[in-house]
């Protein structure tokens, strides 16, 4: 399947556009948490920073390596590179890993509301289940 196919048709959003609002939505909610886990160390109550803290690690974990698929000269380099990310940051809808999966749909999630198509970069029995949904 060539790069150019990998454009979502529904939106016309290619994966670089897509790895863009992700490091983009990752770095906005990462600072947005910190804002809340401060907020909630200042105050006497039950609830725990750690949670939030756990969630921080993993967006970073995400988004820690999307900037380098754009170093690339060439327009096609970079959509390739970025359809590598975004297929490796999907895979946890594969495997039944929980840290991988709850990664797997923050990304999903992020990529319906950008409208990528990232249906094609999954093996078919993982599009057949999402399908399903």
């Amino acid at each position: 399947m060539g790069w150019r196919l990998l454009r979502s048709r529904k939106a016309g959003v290619s994966a670089q556009d897509a790895v863009r609002h992700l490091m983009g939505m990752g770095f906005m909610e990462i600072r947005f948490t910190t804002h809340l886990i401060r907020r909630e160390m200042q105050e006497e109550g039950p609830s725990s920073p750690l949670s939030y803290i756990e969630r921080l690690r993993m967006i970073a974990d995400v988004c820690h390596n999307l900037p380098g698929d754009f170093r690339w000269s060439s327009d096609q380099e970079r959509e390739r590179r970025a359809v590598e990310s975004l297929r490796f940051h999907l895979r946890g809808l594969v495997y039944d890993d929980p840290v991988d999966s709850q990664a797997a749909q923050w990304v999903r999630t992020q990529l319906d509301e950008v409208g990528f198509d990232y249906l094609p970069l999954l093996p078919e029995q993982v599009r057949a289940r999402l399908t399903e949904q």
